[in-house]
């Protein structure tokens, strides 16, 4: 895909535990990774199991790639999408039924959204820490919203390859 002359690949590597031995063969030569997680699952389960969180499995699966090695020198930037159906989610479901740590406004947006993120941030180790979480609460059907963000996420894409031709 080109976007004003420059050139991008997307990889969907999918979410479901049976397409993920197949990852890492996706990985080669990668500059970002976008990792995409539904910030209103936080109160249902996986179809696999029926018994693991939704939002915990993500952020498992989140903390092995963030810190993995062969992605230090990898721009990670966090997609916390559905924040419609989070929005309308908050109204009706306490979040500390789930995760009874919550502090905050269980009923206010903007408690809920740090909390999530605070929830992927504390994955990070190590060298991982050394660089900025670059984060995005979007909602996909939100074309306005969407345009932005990709928009930003173009520039600290062009901005992260322009920092490592100026290092070699």
């Amino acid at each position: 895909m080109d976007v004003k002359g420059i050139p991008f690949k997307f990889v969907d590597v999918g979410g479901q535990r049976s397409q993920r031995q197949k990852w890492f063969q996706c990985f080669e030569n990668v500059t970002s990774i976008l990792f995409l997680s539904s910030s209103s699952e936080f109160d249902q389960v996986l179809m696999e199991d029926r018994q693991t969180n939704r939002l915990i499995e993500s952020c498992n699966i989140f903390e092995t790639i963030v810190n993995n090695k062969c992605f230090v020198s990898v721009s990670i930037i966090l997609f916390l999408n559905k924040t419609d159906l989070l929005r309308d989610k908050v109204r009706k479901v306490s979040i500390k039924k789930y995760f009874p740590e919550f502090q905050g406004d269980p009923h206010r947006l903007e408690d809920v959204q740090n909390f999530l993120l605070q929830m992927f941030d504390m994955k990070r180790r190590d060298q991982a820490r050394e660089k900025p979480l670059f984060h995005h609460f979007t909602t996909a059907i939100d074309t306005d919203n969407i345009k932005f963000v990709f928009q930003a996420v173009k520039d600290i894409i062009l901005q992260d390859n322009l920092k490592s031709l100026m290092l070699q």
